[in-house]
């Protein structure tokens, strides 16, 4: 018994010094280090850049947001770089303009409420060498809001403000788009998204007024 148990622990001794050797040879031989996400080939790199519009629904309104999207492209398929978004209508809430009345102050005309955000954009790409494909963007970010506010001071002169009723906001978007290769150099994507945002903490507003869903098409310009 003692003689097999000799010869067992000679065995896997030699076997542990040949795989360490095996090993050594092996790194002498490529000596190129390896990583998780390592590619045989060489990545390529580009860069983009272009507008976005979207419609969404801001507490009851028909609302839309423009704005810009631009990042660096890693190897096809998955871009890193920067979004951001402003609402460009005019959305009223009565019930915002009835808190102010009933402070005692003297409106000219109705509030506006006024929002925009932006952040990291991370947009993974589906089949990217095919001309038709799909696209996952979401942005991480913050944002601002509040209402500007058109006081009865002088009676030939809209004055306005946005006081104490702003606040910021912290939003994550995720979306799906649907990209066509229009030239070498032009993408068109048509898709839509989701608005998670922080609750707000406003007057006459609801907490989740922000959220909704986004809809609607992107252009980019750059090498793909």
């Amino acid at each position: 018994m003692k003689t097999i148990h000799s010869v067992l622990r000679t065995v896997a001794l030699v076997a542990a010094m040949a795989a360490i050797s095996s090993g050594i040879s092996a790194q002498e031989d490529d000596r190129t280090p390896r990583t998780l996400f390592g590619k045989d080939h060489d990545v390529d790199h580009g860069g983009w850049g272009g507008p976005t519009t979207h419609y969404t629904n801001i507490m009851g309104h028909d609302a839309l947001l423009v704005g810009a999207r631009g990042g660096w492209l890693i190897d096809h398929g998955i871009s890193i770089g920067l979004a951001g978004h402003g609402l460009v209508t005019d959305v009223p809430n009565k019930a915002y303009d009835a808190h102010r009345i009933a402070f005692g102050d003297s409106l000219r005309r109705g509030s506006l409420f006024r929002m925009g955000y932006g952040g990291l954009l991370i947009e993974p790409i589906i089949a990217p060498l095919s001309p038709i494909h799909v696209s996952l963007p979401i942005i991480v970010g913050a944002g601002g809001c509040g209402y500007q506010t058109f006081m009865r001071r002088q009676a030939d002169e809209d004055i306005y403000s946005y006081g104490d009723d702003y606040q910021a906001f912290f939003v994550v978007e995720p979306g799906i788009e649907l990209e066509v290769n229009v030239i070498k150099l032009v993408r068109f994507g048509v898709g839509a998204s989701y608005r998670y945002t922080t609750d707000l903490d406003l007057p006459g507003t609801g907490k989740g007024a922000l959220r909704g869903l986004n809809a609607g098409f992107t252009v980019k310009v750059g090498r793909f």
